[in-house]
């Protein structure tokens, strides 16, 4: 966008940013939260003695993890049991119908 005296317009920078070019930080970005050196403990599989205890619900190995596991249980033993009571129903039904073609079921059979 074109200033007002047809120059190009100049770019401010905040308080915290600077134009001038300053030493970077070198703070690591991540630290690991472990006892042990981390090129001990990182790899495919996690080693023992690396990680820690869970310290919240949410944590890796936490109560709410396990309460999400079970839930997750639960609903797939649900699922299974009405897919498996309705698979006997219509077995039975195909049986009855074969044996006695005149038979009516009622919509709840």
């Amino acid at each position: 966008m074109p200033c007002d005296d047809g120059g190009v317009p100049s770019v401010a920078f905040p308080s915290s940013v600077s134009a001038s070019s300053e030493t970077p930080i070198t703070e690591p970005l991540y630290t690991y939260d472990i006892d042990r050196e981390p090129s001990d403990c990182i790899g495919l599989y996690p080693k023992p003695g690396c990680g820690k205890a869970p310290t919240q619900a949410g944590d890796r190995g936490g109560s709410l993890q396990y309460a999400t596991f079970g839930l997750i249980i639960i609903g797939l033993a649900i699922v299974f049991t009405v897919i498996f009571r309705n698979v006997i129903r219509a077995d039975k039904r195909k049986a009855t119908e074969v044996a006695d073609p005149n038979q009516k079921w009622s919509p709840r059979d």
